[in-house]
């Protein structure tokens, strides 16, 4: 009994299978070479605008994102120069305090949108405060 090989279904290129017919060789047709397009770059422009927006429109857009620049540079200039002539110790108190401000703002918004939450959780037990009294009293009561 002879080992046969493993069936193989992918067909090679230009395998030669024995055949009782006689191949041609076939002459090898060399495509043309076309120039590859360019590539366009794949990094676009810093801002990148929308096709069709009026030219008024896009300035309009860079004149107030100027006016937002220099304002908010200014609030910070501002900042720095009212607290730039403090000392060391008044300044820290300064921080300490908005920090505190702060932290009772935050707590103020948190305790306004628990409120909800807070009520129906003190609803509840006073509810089961007022069960259990009136069960107290029931029991104690005789019938």
């Amino acid at each position: 009994m002879k080992e046969e090989t493993p069936f193989n279904p992918i067909i090679l290129p230009n395998l030669a299978i024995p055949a009782s017919e006689p191949q041609v060789a076939q002459p090898e047709i060399k495509a043309s070479r076309k120039k590859a397009a360019p590539r366009k770059s794949t990094r676009t422009a810093k801002t990148r605008r929308v096709l069709d927006v009026p030219h008024s429109t896009v300035r309009f857009t860079a004149k107030i994102r100027r006016q937002a620049r220099r304002l908010t540079q200014r609030i910070k200039g501002g900042i720095t120069s009212r607290l730039a002539h403090l000392d060391q110790a008044k300044l820290k108190k300064v921080l300490i305090a908005c920090g505190v401000a702060a932290a009772v703002a935050t707590a103020i918004v948190v305790l306004a949108k628990l409120t909800p939450l807070i009520v129906a959780l003190l609803a509840l037990l006073g509810l089961g405060a007022v069960l259990q009294m009136w069960d107290r009293l029931r029991t104690r009561m005789p019938a």
